[in-house]
């Protein structure tokens, strides 16, 4: 969220998806649409675990008031926040870590009831040629030292060790609620939870 923004109409960060609800925000949040992204598909993926599937679908129908713009993409609300368009964003953090490598005065919240997540992931393929280095690559990648260099190398990904920092402010994984769900199941019901976010929430 962009706290010069905020401040200039005199409103604070909201820390919870309780809180985001506030009237005082109305017009100024943008999010990804479930329709168009996988990013904004998993914010209902989410809140379905955290409320239940009924009360994710109220939620997001209250939510809306508050909705700006339901973008296209799912890294085009830390566009708007670098552009000024909108104050609150919702999406994966890393292109809000990247306004704030870049000194804009942006703050990166989690809420406190929970947050989804995604994995950047790495793979040693069966039958490697070269295993033994694709082990060392590995050991070396989950390592303090291969953690921090995700770090260094600005990648704005969160590290996945607790004793290696994203930076100043930005807490480590475990100390954040993270909120999982059955990938199966979410991609075997995507159409029908679109096609209710679609008919409940765009068309209320």
């Amino acid at each position: 969220m962009r706290t010069d923004i905020l401040a200039s109409r005199g409103l604070t960060a909201p820390h919870s998806w309780a809180e985001l609800l506030d009237p005082a925000y109305e017009g100024l949040l943008q999010m990804p649409s479930p329709q168009s992204s996988g990013t904004g598909y998993a914010v209902v993926l989410t809140l379905i675990q955290i409320f239940g599937e009924d009360g994710a679908f109220d939620y997001l129908k209250k939510l809306n008031a508050n909705v700006q713009t339901y973008t296209q993409s799912g890294t085009a609300p830390g566009g708007a926040l670098g552009l000024g368009e909108a104050p609150l964003g919702l999406q994966f953090t890393p292109a809000f870590l990247k306004l704030i490598g870049e000194g804009f005065p942006v703050e990166v919240v989690f809420p406190t009831e929970g947050v989804g997540y995604e994995v950047a992931a790495v793979s040693i393929l069966k039958d490697a040629q070269h295993l033994s280095e694709a082990q060392a690559l590995v050991e070396w990648i989950t390592s303090a030292a291969g953690q921090q260099a995700i770090v260094d190398n600005k990648t704005y990904f969160l590290p996945v060790r607790a004793d290696v920092s994203a930076g100043a402010g930005i807490p480590t994984l475990d100390s954040i609620k993270l909120v999982s769900y059955d990938s199966a199941e979410a991609a075997a019901r995507r159409e029908e939870l679109v096609d209710r976010w679609v008919d409940e929430v765009l068309g209320q």
